[in-house]
């Protein structure tokens, strides 16, 4: 079942998007209450966008959005979905993406979602979102640093 978030969703949630990432090993290190941090950010930005898979009666994945307006009208930014392990492979990703994007064109009329991924564009989770319509942005470059650095630097 597909539904939207709880807060008291947040607390299952948690342990699981760290797990993932752990597993991931991109060099991402989550704690149980970075992830709730982050989880209680997005509960409290963006509710209506944010649903929770549900099988026997417990959270086991989420998908959340904000919403941006931008050139070409309003996009979904900054999309993270997770699935627990345990219950890939039964199409419970697909059905949360349904369930999101349905919502964010109906309510918000979006038409494009963005978001950063990881891995070898061969692999899990690349081949899943090419799988499913998505591409890789060409021109687009995803910029960082450190903010001390920075301002040693300017």
């Amino acid at each position: 079942m597909i539904r939207n978030v709880k807060i008291e969703d947040i607390n299952e949630l948690a342990p699981i998007y760290k797990q993932l990432y752990d597993d991931a090993d991109i060099g991402e290190f989550w704690s149980i209450e970075s992830a709730k941090t982050l989880l209680r950010y997005w509960y409290d930005k963006q509710k209506d966008l944010f649903f929770v898979a549900e099988e026997d009666g417990k959270a086991v994945g989420a998908v959340m959005s904000g919403v941006k307006p931008w050139f070409d009208g309003n996009r979904l930014i900054d999309t993270e979905i997770f699935v627990s392990k345990k219950y890939q492979n039964k199409h419970i990703a697909n059905n949360l993406y349904r369930k999101h994007l349905s919502v964010a064109k109906e309510k918000y009329n979006c038409n494009v979602i963005e978001f950063h991924t990881y891995g070898d564009e061969t692999e899990f989770p690349q081949n899943w979102y090419k799988r499913i319509g998505f591409k890789k942005d060409e021109e687009l470059i995803i910029m960082n640093a450190n903010i001390s650095d920075v301002l040693n630097k300017i």
